[in-house]
């Protein structure tokens, strides 16, 4: 009699505690659904009857076509986005049809309409090809500066930081240019799936122990770090500023930089290949133009190349540190 009484409390109890989750699943569904309903109500005040589906009419310099709004707007954050949000439409500029007027020469956006719907429906075993641009000089530097202006060149041009010498378990990636590097680690900022040229960047810190920020000359061979505890700088074919010893570091060999400093939110910047170096906004360590060729000739002493032609950036760190800005050569 007792093991039934038992079996009966455990069960009502069951059912008392099943009864509660099912009102809190409610409770929490009712939250969710004023939650959204707010959300739509939002997003209609700004952005009227708008959506992702839209067929958008547009006027390329002259020549119609169309396009799905969620096309233009691929790219989140970028100017070409926003204008297409349906936020804007009716303060966008429009032809007498009322077709969305956009002021650029047809045989330079068409390749980029092209990408951002390839993009869209990419598959693993067909890749997205680069927009398809003249390589008539004028054209491309053209192509560059569209990209620019609507915000798009870091969508069709990533770049991401990849582990040059490290452990991986002891790196923590939050998105392809941001890591917590939890032990002394060197990555390399690499471009992905194209061919263009890392010319400046800039680095933001976080909570750091120790900071290299630089460049290595990689060209017909990889360079290698004979122990764990070297960086960028600290050998040959590499050059780096050293936040932890206020250094500027050329193929291993230091020189004294007054007031550097790694706090958090720092922004380190290099630019033009390692010329000049910033650090929020201030010049730290200019390179003389004769140095630079100095020390450039020199990597490349042994091949007939371009120095800035197999340039890429590096940084050494232990801590948090995020690429914030990215500058492509024309």
């Amino acid at each position: 009699m007792s093991n039934k009484r038992s079996y009966e409390e455990a069960l009502s109890s069951l059912t008392n505690v099943l009864s509660e989750r099912e009102k809190d699943l409610e409770l929490r569904e009712e939250k969710l659904a004023k939650a959204l309903k707010t959300y739509e109500a939002e997003r209609s005040a700004d952005y009227g009857d708008t959506g992702p589906n839209d067929v958008l009419h547009l006027n390329v310099g002259g020549t119609k076509t169309t396009a799905l709004r969620r096309t233009l707007t691929s790219i989140p954050g970028s100017m070409l986005a926003s204008k297409f949000s349906g936020r804007w439409d009716d303060s966008l500029e429009k032809d007498r049809d009322g077709n969305f007027f956009i002021d650029q020469d047809y045989a330079l956006f068409y390749p980029l309409l092209i990408y951002l719907r390839n993009k869209a429906n990419g598959t693993e075993k067909y890749s997205v090809k680069l927009p398809a641009i003249n390589h008539n000089q004028l054209t491309v530097i053209d192509f560059y500066r569209m990209a620019d202006y609507y915000g798009v060149t870091h969508g069709i041009y990533p770049t991401v930081l990849q582990i040059h010498t490290g452990e991986e378990n002891l790196v923590e990636m939050d998105g392809p240019k941001k890591v917590n590097a939890k032990a002394w680690t060197t990555f390399k900022l690499v471009r992905d799936a194209h061919s263009r040229r890392v010319k400046s960047y800039e680095v933001t810190l976080g909570k750091v122990q120790r900071m290299q920020v630089g460049w290595i000359y990689q060209y017909n061979k990889s360079v290698t770090f004979k122990d764990s505890s070297m960086g960028v700088g600290d050998l040959g074919h590499t050059m780096a500023l050293d936040l932890s010893r206020s250094t500027f570091l050329e193929n291993g060999t230091s020189t004294t930089v007054d007031g550097l400093e790694h706090s958090e939110g720092c922004a380190v910047r290099s630019e033009d290949y390692g010329k000049r170096w910033y650090v929020d906004g201030k010049l730290v360590a200019p390179f003389s133009e004769q140095r630079w060729t100095n020390t450039t000739q020199d990597w490349t002493k042994n091949w007939n190349v371009n120095a800035v032609h197999h340039m890429h950036p590096m940084i050494s760190v232990k801590g948090e540190m995020e690429i914030t800005c990215v500058e492509f050569d024309d």
